[in-house]
């Protein structure tokens, strides 16, 4: 497991999540705010650092989009995700991170399709779309519900 870098932004986010699920009725609906609430911090991530200038102004592939998310994993956590995937889904881009940040120390169970990290999400998303990118992501495997590293899923519509 990460070692907690900042236990005031993972206790934030644990406070927010935990929110989210009393207010809502169901997983996918919780699954949404929480995107929802990325794609606003994703707002402001791409506002105010580099990634505006260390990126090209226009995406167009995929290999674009995997370039693109290695540079907002380099910004938001200095390093690489454990693995970048263009063969496997066609049409899609998949990230796989066996250090998420998120869901660091959290064991949820009893919540299947719950993407504890979904928050990541709305962050790429919001990010691709200032970029021209149409997409819809999704995290596809959690950490925090039992699977060994969180995966999400960059669908190119």
């Amino acid at each position: 497991m990460p070692k907690i870098e900042n236990p005031l932004l993972i206790g934030l986010y644990s406070h927010y999540v935990e929110k989210v699920l009393s207010e809502t009725e169901n997983i996918e609906e919780a699954n949404q705010k929480l995107r929802d609430l990325g794609r606003e911090i994703g707002q402001q991530v791409y506002l105010n650092t580099e990634i505006v200038e260390k990126t090209k102004d226009n995406i167009t592939t995929r290999e674009d989009v995997a370039k693109l998310i290695e540079i907002v994993f380099r910004v938001l956590y200095d390093r690489k995700p454990r693995d970048v995937d263009m063969k496997t889904s066609r049409g899609s881009v998949k990230v796989t991170d066996d250090s998420c940040v998120w869901c660091q120390e959290v064991n949820l169970e009893g919540m299947r399709g719950f993407g504890y990290c979904e928050v990541f999400s709305g962050v790429l998303e919001s990010i691709l779309e200032f970029k021209g990118v149409d997409v819809k992501v999704f995290q596809e495997m959690s950490q925090a519900t039992g699977a060994n590293a969180c995966v999400w899923n960059i669908r190119l519509v």
